[in-house]
C-alpha cells in the first residue's frame, strides 16, 4: 500500500491540502471573512445597501474584483451569492471541477436578469446602442446580434489575461 507523496513536500503526504487551506484561512480572517455573515434580504442582497463582500469567490476569481459587471453590483450590494447560490462545494474544490450552484444557459440569461432590471431592452437609449453595435463585437469579445443577451453587452465573463490580474492583486 503507498502513500500519497506531496509534490511540494517530499515524504510529506497532504501537507499540500493543509497549507492551501491554512491559506485561505488566512486570507480570510485578514478580510474578516470568518465573521458571522451580514444579514441579508432573499437572494443574497444587503439589506443595509452596503457594498457586497465576495471576498470569498475572489481568493480563486480575483479578475472579478476589477471586471466591470461584478464592481456595478457589487456596489449595489449584490454579490456573486445573489446569482450563483452560496456554492460552498464549488468554493471548497481546490481542483475546480464543482460547478458553482446556479450557472445559466444563453436561453436563461435575460429572463434572470429580468427579475431585478425589469424594463431593460427597452426604449430609446436601448435603440441607439443597438444600432450602433449591431453586426459589430463588443469589447469583451462579443457579438451583438438580433439574439443578444444582457451579458453579451454587460461585463466580461471570461477570465483577465494574466497581466490585468497581476496588476489588480493585492
Amino acid at each position: 500500500m503507498s502513500r500519497r507523496v506531496s509534490r511540494w513536500w517530499p515524504g510529506r503526504p497532504g501537507v499540500r491540502s493543509l497549507a492551501l487551506c491554512t491559506a485561505a484561512c488566512a486570507v480570510l480572517a485578514a478580510w474578516g471573512c470568518l465573521q458571522p455573515e451580514p444579514a441579508t434580504t432573499s437572494g443574497g442582497r444587503l439589506s443595509a445597501g452596503e457594498p457586497a463582500d465576495n471576498a470569498v469567490c475572489l481568493i480563486c476569481h480575483m479578475d472579478f474584483k476589477a471586471e466591470v459587471l461584478s464592481v456595478v453590483h457589487v456596489k449595489a450590494g449584490v454579490g456573486c451569492a445573489a446569482c450563483h447560490g452560496q456554492s460552498l462545494a464549488h468554493g471548497d474544490d481546490e481542483v475546480n471541477i464543482t460547478t458553482p450552484d446556479k450557472l445559466f444557459g444563453r436561453a436563461e440569461i435575460d429572463p434572470f436578469c429580468k427579475t431585478c432590471h425589469p424594463t431593460h431592452k427597452t426604449g430609446d437609449i436601448y435603440d441607439a446602442f443597438v444600432k450602433k453595435w449591431h453586426g459589430k463585437r463588443r469589447p469583451n469579445g462579443r457579438m451583438i446580434l438580433d439574439d443578444a443577451v444582457c451579458t453579451d453587452c454587460h461585463g466580461n465573463p471570461a477570465a483577465l489575461r494574466l497581466a490585468q490580474q497581476e496588476a489588480i492583486q493585492p
